[in-house]
């Protein structure tokens, strides 16, 4: 069943009420899925979730009917902690596979940064035009994956700007393959075990060129840790999707399983 999210905020979902989707979705609705009189779909607004039916277009608009609020327990798609996700510029479409797959396994933010290894540089123009393709592709995603709430995709920030923005989160990480070569995989199963509801993570990955040795030395002396990801030595692309399939496992699939044995 397709989900859309419903992101005006003065909108009003309650059973029997009538809301219009905006003009993409409306097109995707109508004219991708050919979408018929009464079809189902759910809704989410205010990160709740609702099941609705299709009526009718109205001046290019999907006029929709909210049935009723799906269970909290049916509906839960989001960890229980928030995930930044911090990233180099990697060229190509690899910032966009990571963004999309971060957001089908639960990241929170997404957080562009400009470092010295990296071989895509951001002029102020090219920036503002990246974070909206990149926004499209998170809410997207979002949808695909029934999330409940959608992808924030941050403005571009330098280092120093990250650090300031980030220093108050309770786990502050940097993925860094020297940690890896030296035979340390520890440190990350050990912060995984003390993760807990509602707490917040920040990791920083670098782009293909890795992160300069000065760079992990300037998050060190600001609170990050530096971890491994495990023996192998992971691509820009897939570093940040491990890490998040982590956190699910540990605080999602682990957890429930936890809970049934007891």
């Amino acid at each position: 069943m397709h989900q859309y999210f419903i992101k005006d905020q003065n909108q009003i979902l309650e059973p029997g009420h009538r809301v219009y989707l905006n003009q993409a979705d409306s097109h995707h609705l109508i004219n991708v899925l050919r979408a018929r009189h009464n079809k189902q779909l759910l809704v989410v607004h205010n990160h709740k979730k609702y099941l609705a039916k299709y009526i009718e277009k109205q001046n290019d608009l999907a006029l929709l009917e909210v049935s009723y609020e799906v269970s909290d327990k049916q509906s839960q798609t989001e960890l229980p902690v928030e995930v930044v996700v911090a990233c180099g510029l990697s060229k190509n479409d690899k910032i966009d596979t990571i963004v999309q797959k971060g957001t089908e396994c639960g990241m929170s933010f997404f957080q562009p940064l400009a470092l010295q290894r990296d071989v895509v540089k951001w002029d102020h123009s090219k920036a503002g035009k990246k974070i909206v393709r990149l926004q499209k592709i998170a809410d997207s995603a979002a949808e695909q994956s029934k999330r409940l709430k959608q992808v924030k995709i941050k403005d571009l920030m330098n280092l120093k700007e990250f650090v300031a923005q980030y220093q108050d989160f309770d786990f502050k990480l940097v993925a860094f393959e020297e940690k890896a070569k030296d035979g340390e995989h520890h440190l990350l199963a050990k912060i995984m075990q003390k993760l807990i509801k509602n707490q917040k993570v920040v990791m920083l990955f670098g782009s293909e060129g890795g992160l300069d040795q000065e760079e992990v030395d300037f998050l060190i002396e600001h609170g990050f840790q530096a971890c491994s990801l495990g023996p192998r030595i992971l691509r820009a692309e897939t570093a940040p999707i491990y890490l998040l399939s982590v956190i699910s496992y540990v605080t999602e699939i682990e957890k429930e399983f936890e809970n049934e044995v007891k």
